[in-house]
């Protein structure tokens, strides 16, 4: 397995600021980098030059730019890393093999009848063995670790309750009681005896768009529209897990009496949660994703500017809108970049 550990240059925050650089702008000259990271060309003349000898950046040929002799550009080598992507919904198991560009290699699909971890655990544990065997000898002796996006209250009666209606008062209080207890990342990583990274599927969809997307600013609120309201917090770049690891958690978020935002995610009861949120954080940017139909989004961000042109004018700053670019796979893709995220980026609060 490859990590952090294998390159001596990764102890340094400026080579995992420059790899952070490169992955935004997928090719970009040594001065570029300099000026963006603020470092002399000659610090990045020499972190460049190590990266490359590690195997995870390369050249991508000359490029003319303006008078003067052609420049030389760089980008990550996709397949100096793999790392696979694990989302474990409640009703669903998907499982993806992405390269250090966040490429997905391969993908797999497995419906759970149920939510009982006595069924769920089997089923993550044969599927990932699944996947696993499917790696070339290359990708086993690169691969960085699985990363594990689900549910943080696993055993939550009340959103069962929204995803499976038949089940009686009784029996979610069963369901409940039957993952009291239950970590299947930790039995995961038993089993295999590889690195297993756990997140809160919000944060992990947040994530995934803070290193795979192009957020407009370092601070945002991010809000995904699944089976369920989810959501993530990015602070200064960096993703904002909250004490228990579950901050962000818009789905509970009351937007009046009685009731609360998971209940009706409409623009009306989103706006009015936002307005709470933006009070509380003030920060500039909220990103808006979505694990259906994206062609909709555009209409529910045009409803919530025009809305949010009415909020209180007490001081209160109305965000900018965007809308999240990596749609349904955005908490699979979040699951991936974990191991990635602890290996190679700047922030390790991730984890």
């Amino acid at each position: 397995m490859r990590t952090a550990a294998n390159s001596a240059t990764l102890g340094d925050l400026n080579v995992r600021l420059l790899l952070g650089a490169v992955r935004r702008r997928a090719q970009v000259s040594r001065p570029e980098l300099a000026a963006e990271l603020g470092l002399s060309l000659q610090a990045v003349t020499r972190i460049v030059a190590g990266l490359c000898r590690d195997g995870l950046l390369q050249s991508c040929g000359k490029k003319t730019l303006g008078v003067g002799q052609p420049t030389q550009f760089f980008q990550l080598v996709p397949d100096a890393v793999f790392s696979i992507g694990i989302q474990l919904q409640r009703t669903q198991l998907q499982l993806v093999l992405v390269d250090f560009c966040g490429n997905i290699l391969r993908r797999q699909h497995y419906p759970l009848s149920d939510w009982l971890p006595r069924h769920v655990q089997p089923a993550l544990l044969q599927q990932t063995r699944q996947l696993l065997a499917q790696l070339s000898m290359q990708q086993q002796q690169r691969l960085c670790g699985i990363g594990l996006a689900m549910p943080w209250f696993a055993g939550n009666s009340q959103f069962a309750a929204r995803l499976y209606p038949q089940l009686s008062d009784d029996q979610l209080q069963a369901l409940q009681q039957a993952w009291h207890g239950v970590d299947p990342a930790a039995d995961l990583q038993a089993e295999l005896q590889l690195a297993v990274f756990p997140e809160n599927d919000g944060s992990a969809a947040a994530a995934a768009e803070l290193w795979l997307g192009k957020p407009v600013a370092a601070d945002f609120l991010y809000l995904y529209l699944d089976q369920l309201v989810a959501g993530g917090l990015v602070l200064n770049g960096q993703l904002w897990r909250g004490r228990h690891g579950n901050a962000a958690h818009l789905a509970v978020l009351p937007v009046k009496q009685g009731e609360l935002l998971l209940q009706q995610p409409d623009a009306n009861t989103i706006n009015i949660g936002l307005q709470a949120a933006i009070a509380l954080l003030d920060i500039p940017l909220v990103i808006i994703d979505s694990a259906g139909a994206t062609a909709e989004l555009p209409a529910l961000l045009a409803e919530l500017e025009q809305r949010m042109q009415h909020w209180p004018a007490m001081g209160l700053l109305a965000p900018t809108l965007q809308q999240g670019s990596l749609g349904a796979d955005a908490m699979l893709l979040g699951a991936a970049m974990l191991p990635l995220y602890q290996a190679f980026a700047p922030d390790r609060t991730v984890l």
